[in-house]
């Protein structure tokens, strides 16, 4: 078992670090009045993924305000030992209750956890090494985002990453990497747990994926390579091995771009205990014209007097897909008639702004209790268990068969608006039926359809699966005014036919694999009954009720600003700026317009790194 390990960094201390010649050192405070006189360039709404990549790469030549709700937990070890139970509770954590959602008996209540502290929800994630594919980026790509397709984001990726090959003993064990696609001197330590988790497992794993999908599914010389789909293999997660501690560590938005020396800047404050009231803005003087933002108005998350800062050059909005949309609302960007209902002057008529919010399911009610024979470290991974050692990425075709691939593509290419007009998941039925064709090109590429993870643990295996790409589509709506107040987060989660075809086919996958040599022969003899997941051969009616009773969030929510052509409801372009606006950007998961992404992080710091690099292009054409 790993001792813990508190870690420290130096504060900054101007007059400490100027005698040692150390003077760019970024400023971490809670302290609004310690920055009464102080100007910035440009302000960063949010201190999580994102938004510290954003600021880490602006605040290079220019002044950054980070304004974060969270606190600064640099020495929380919850945080930073990556083998901490999923879920573990840390001042990190915090969930927001979901509108009622579909379930099979009625409603169900269902809680999305997400981070809120220096890091996001990096800072407590599964670390998932997940990136986007080659169909799944040219979907984006073809919904009106040139500049944004596999080959011109791939750069973007790696740029944030320091990759870390396995050793000969990992890649022995089957962890493979392909070089190309990866960088290897950016903030982002990536790599394979040391030791390789539960080898003896992993390999059973793979083995057992291919005969459930009759070789169809093969091994993967690296599932970031874009071209996942029809894949497994070994995943790397977003840790590095820390070489002083001698031990992994959890790479996070914070430890990778903020609290390092080698990250240090001059001209980066970070602010944390304030969450932001509203966004300033002035104009437009005449009718036409775009409204330019000049500050923000912020507040103590504990509640307290408003400070207000101005940028002088942008506005960088990083709050996530959940609270990214509420303070546009607030601050009267929004659909005019919905923020007039609530007595808010608009600013702005964006009637995209909340909609398009979508997230996967996942099914993860589903634990296979470990044979006696096979409680063995090399199986179970003994104290040091990451979610997802082994990962496939089975297509449609894979999943469906001919037919049933065959039957979801008409589905997709003929889909009903119908419910998410009526909830304002869309703002006209032209955005659904774009996106479900684009889906549908995507699918015929090779993108997956479903995700399945393999987990070990100390008395059962952990095989769960999510959905990809879905349809349903949902909202962000605030209901008050009062920025202490939690948005209403609508998912709509399996609203869509294609969504419960897609569900009923993962469950499916997940009870073959429970009965399927060699995995099986590591579990005891009842593991599919005792796990309460239907058998095989059970009905789609059985499934379909086991699925709509038993469905978690998949905790990646995305979509709710979505990048994509005004006239779809799109909130911002393809240089992420909000329509509208002349110097209001967001970069975070709310601008992802598609579920491309099967777990979001590395495929954020590819936004990140993006953004930082079309904000400096800006700056320099208006020296």
């Amino acid at each position: 078992m790993r001792q813990a390990a508190l870690i420290f960094i130096l504060r900054c201390l101007p007059l400490f670090f100027t005698l040692l010649g150390l003077a760019d050192c970024t400023v971490i405070t809670n302290d609004t009045a310690s920055l009464v006189n102080s100007s910035f360039e440009y302000i960063v709404i949010g201190g999580g993924t994102t938004a510290l990549a954003v600021a880490n790469r602006l605040a290079v030549n220019h002044s950054v305000l980070v304004v974060e709700r969270g606190p600064d937990l640099v020495n929380d070890e919850a945080i930073n030992d990556p083998f901490t139970t999923f879920g573990t509770p840390s001042p990190c954590h915090f969930q927001i209750q979901l509108a009622p959602q579909m379930g099979f008996n009625g409603s169900r209540m269902i809680p999305m956890t997400y981070g809120s502290c220096l890091g996001g929800s990096s800072s407590i994630n599964t670390m998932i090494g997940s990136r986007p594919t080659y169909a799944g980026m040219t979907a984006v790509e073809a919904l009106g985002n040139p500049g944004w397709g596999w080959n011109e984001f791939l750069p973007f990726m790696q740029k944030s990453e320091t990759f870390h090959p396995p050793n000969p003993t990992q890649h022995a064990e089957g962890a493979n990497f392909l070089a190309v696609v990866h960088g290897f001197d950016g903030p982002v330590g990536v790599s394979f747990a040391q030791p390789l988790v539960a080898p003896t497992l992993q390999d059973a794993a793979k083995n057992t994926t291919n005969t459930v999908f009759e070789g169809a599914v093969a091994l993967s010389p690296d599932m970031g390579d874009g071209f996942s789909g029809g894949h497994y293999s070994s995943y790397y997660h977003h840790i590095h091995f820390n070489k002083t501690l001698q031990m992994d560590r959890r790479s996070s938005s914070a430890w990778s771009y903020l609290y390092p020396q080698t990250e240090q800047r001059a001209g980066l404050t970070v602010l944390v205990g304030h969450r932001i009231n509203t966004i300033s803005t002035s104009g437009p003087s005449e009718a036409g014209e775009n409204i330019t933002v000049t500050g923000v108005l912020v507040e103590p998350t504990g509640g307290g007097s408003s400070s207000a800062f101005n940028a002088s050059r942008e506005v960088v909005l990083s709050a996530g897909a959940l609270y990214s949309p509420a303070i546009l609302q607030r601050s009267g960007i929004g659909n005019a008639t919905f923020l007039q209902s609530l007595g808010i002057e608009p600013v702005l008529d964006l009637p995209g702004v909340g909609a398009n919010f979508q997230d996967q399911i996942l099914l993860t009610n589903v634990s296979f209790s470990i044979a006696p024979s096979a409680n063995i470290t090399n199986i179970t991974g003994g104290g040091e268990v990451l979610l997802a050692v082994v990962v496939a990425h089975p297509t449609a075709i894979d999943t469906l068969g001919p037919n049933g691939t065959s039957a979801m593509n008409a589905m997709l290419r003929n889909i009903s608006a119908e419910q998410a007009l009526s909830t304002g998941g869309i703002v006209g039925s032209k955005t659904l039926t774009t996106q479900a064709a684009l889906t549908a090109d995507a699918y015929e590429i090779d993108h997956p359809l479903i995700e399945i993870f393999y987990t070990p643990g100390p008395t059962a295996i952990n095989v769960w699966a999510q959905s990809v790409l879905p349809l349903s589509r949902g909202t962000i709506r605030i209901n008050s005014t009062d920025p202490s107040v939690d948005p209403i987060a609508d998912a709509q989660y399996l609203t869509t036919e294609v969504d419960m075809v897609v569900a009923v086919a993962a469950a499916r996958k997940v009870s073959s694999i429970a009965v399927t040599p060699p995995f099986s022969d590591l579990l005891v003899e009842n593991a599919l009954a005792e796990a309460g997941v239907p058998q095989v051969g059970a009905t789609d009616e059985e499934v379909s009720q086991w699925v709509l009773s038993t469905y978690t969030p998949g905790t990646h929510p995305i979509g709710s600003n979505s990048m994509m052509p005004r006239e779809l409801g799109g909130v911002v372009s393809p240089e992420l700026l909000v329509y509208g606006t002349t110097n209001l950007r967001i970069a975070d998961a709310s601008i992802v317009p598609l579920s491309v992404f099967p777990h979001t992080t590395l495929g954020l710091y590819g936004v990140a790194e993006k953004a930082a690099d079309m904000i400096l292009q800006t700056a320099t054409e208006n020296l």
